[in-house]
């Protein structure tokens, strides 16, 4: 099966599996309806990264959702999924 990348896939120096594993995700800023947590991986095997999840707060899905200053990633990792499929979490650092 061929599997289909959009034209905003990017490569990241971490698998999905290595950046909510054992990471936080701290809210950096809000701003115009968009949230923005960055989430610092830190792994023995590569270099640690601070990477930057964009969550669009109007979205019908987050109409129930409590934004808390900190998540564990891995509570987030569905939206991490949709970020690293669509170009809405970048490596920073």
């Amino acid at each position: 099966m061929k599997k289909e990348f959009s034209e905003h896939t990017m490569t990241l120096a971490h698998s999905l599996k290595e950046i909510v594993k054992d990471s936080e995700a701290v809210l950096s800023y809000i701003c115009e309806g968009k949230v923005y947590y960055d989430i610092v991986v830190c792994t023995t095997e590569k270099p640690s990264a601070t990477y930057q999840l964009e969550i669009d707060s109007t979205d019908d899905e987050w109409k129930a959702t409590y934004l808390y200053p900190k998540f564990k990633a891995i509570t987030l990792m569905r939206w991490i999924r949709k970020g690293i499929e669509n170009g809405k979490l970048i490596q920073i650092k």
